[in-house]
């Protein structure tokens, strides 16, 4: 596209400080970035709070351009919504139909820089977000049921019954979006933060986990809208916080929506699930109480020590996780034997999971394995654990035990041999993978997926 084009596309944009620094942005971003340059950082104010993705910081700054361009495409100024000094905001159409909401303000001394840049979808229906809590619990469950997870020719429905929660009161600290079409429940995203180490540095990370959003209103822009409530709340634009997404390999739809993604990892988080009946071992170890902690915290160091993503544990912060919601997991769901420990949340008891392929359906309830470790050599103590864990689900007709591991970690060689299935998973994390993360391994704390 030449100047005169561009020129023609933006002109109806005020001629004020607001104004000239939206105007450049929108410039830069037409050219997908030909014309950026690291002096461009002089035009952002310090702490700048946004919800746009906004190319700047480390990496390729064109090539952020780029994408950021090629994801909203070719665009017209329809209309301008808001016309002051120092604030401004546009209506773009762009060429795939979609209507975006563009603001800047800037500061009120010069040079003026940008202090906030925002991109909201423009909705021909009302959409309203806001963050549920336990009286929706009814409606967010039956959203999910409603929303199934295609997986190649598989679908499952999660079905969390009358406890929808259960999940988030495991986690430290989780909000849960819920949104509306026209007044209508229409969708559901969770945003959970916890604490990592990825490379040595330790990070705050948010997960986003279980979105669902009904099929008749996917394709409207409410995924963005959900997310905006969980990016307002954690916001990721400061140091030392990163953002993790995990994608099925073979949820289609997702590695879509994942494609332009600049930090997948080479390193796949593998869900093992053990076949109850079939595992189930005699007794092993014993249920653990407090005064194991430090055993515990040992096991478990020397076990995931080396892996991505596992901050070790300390005798209060482990005493935190296995107090924060003790009707689910406390200390009697950790089986301690003399060198491994297996703690399990027995999930299956609220929630089922519900398959149809080829026109049959299955029902599975499951134990999920939220802690385990091994110290050199004691596989076989493991291995009993778990087996000893199969049988004890078993007895209350939960039919699996789930448990998470990688190519690379400690105990996958045992594990995997004893998977009825193995789920693999592309892991998106907002930091560039570390050099040795392969050889390494990644660990998946459970509860937050």
């Amino acid at each position: 596209m030449d100047l005169e084009q561009v020129e023609r596309r933006l002109g109806v944009i005020p001629d004020s400080p607001a104004g000239r620094q939206l105007g450049w942005y929108l410039r830069v971003l037409t050219s997908a970035g030909e014309s950026a340059s690291r002096a461009d950082e002089a035009r952002y104010a310090p702490g700048l709070p946004s919800a746009a993705p906004i190319p700047r910081g480390d990496g390729d700054l064109r090539e952020a351009w780029r994408r950021w361009s090629s994801q909203i495409g070719p665009f017209d100024v329809t209309s301008v919504d808001e016309a002051a000094d120092f604030s401004v905001a546009v209506t773009l159409r762009a060429a795939d139909g979609k209507r975006w909401r563009v603001s800047c303000t800037a500061e009120a001394e010069a040079p003026h820089r940008i202090t906030a840049l925002d991109w909201q979808r423009a909705f021909d229906s009302e959409v309203v977000v806001r963050e549920a809590t336990e009286a929706d619990a009814a409606v967010l469950s039956d959203i999910e049921r409603r929303c199934p997870i295609v997986l190649d020719d598989t679908s499952v429905v999660v079905d969390r019954g009358d406890d929808y929660f259960a999940f988030a009161r495991l986690m430290e600290d989780v909000t849960v979006s819920l949104g509306f079409v026209d007044g209508d429940p229409a969708g559901i995203n969770c945003g959970a933060v916890r604490r990592v180490r990825v490379g040595g540095a330790e990070y705050r990370m948010m997960v986003a986990v279980h979105l669902r959003i009904l099929p008749q209103h996917q394709r409207k822009g409410l995924w963005g809208a959900l997310s905006r409530l969980l990016g307002e709340k954690y916001p990721l634009d400061g140091d030392g916080w990163i953002s993790c997404g995990y994608v099925s390999t073979d949820n289609a739809a997702m590695q879509r929506g994942f494609a332009h993604h600049p930090n997948k990892w080479s390193v796949r988080a593998l869900r093992a699930h053990l076949d109850c009946a079939s595992l189930e071992g005699p007794s092993a170890g014993r249920p653990a109480t407090p005064d194991d902690a430090p055993r515990i915290v040992e096991i478990l160091n020397s076990c995931h020590g080396d892996e991505e993503m596992y901050l070790p544990y300390t005798v209060e912060s482990l005493t935190a996780r296995l107090e924060r919601s003790p009707a689910q997991y406390s200390w009697e769901r950790v089986w301690l034997s003399d060198r491994a420990a297996v703690g399990v949340w027995p999930a299956g008891e609220s929630i089922r999971l519900i398959s149809e392929s080829g026109g049959v359906q299955s029902v599975s309830r499951r134990g999920l394995v939220l802690d385990y470790g091994f110290l050199p050599g004691a596989e076989d103590e493991l291995e009993g654990l778990l087996r000893a864990w199969c049988a004890w689900l078993a007895e209350r007709e939960l039919d699996t035990l789930s448990i998470f591991t990688s190519a690379p970690s400690p105990g996958c060689s045992r594990i995997r041999p004893l998977a009825r299935e193995l789920e693999a998973f592309d892991v998106f994390p907002g930091a560039p993978e570390p050099e040795g993360a392969a050889q390494r391994g990644l660990y998946v704390d459970h509860v937050y997926f």
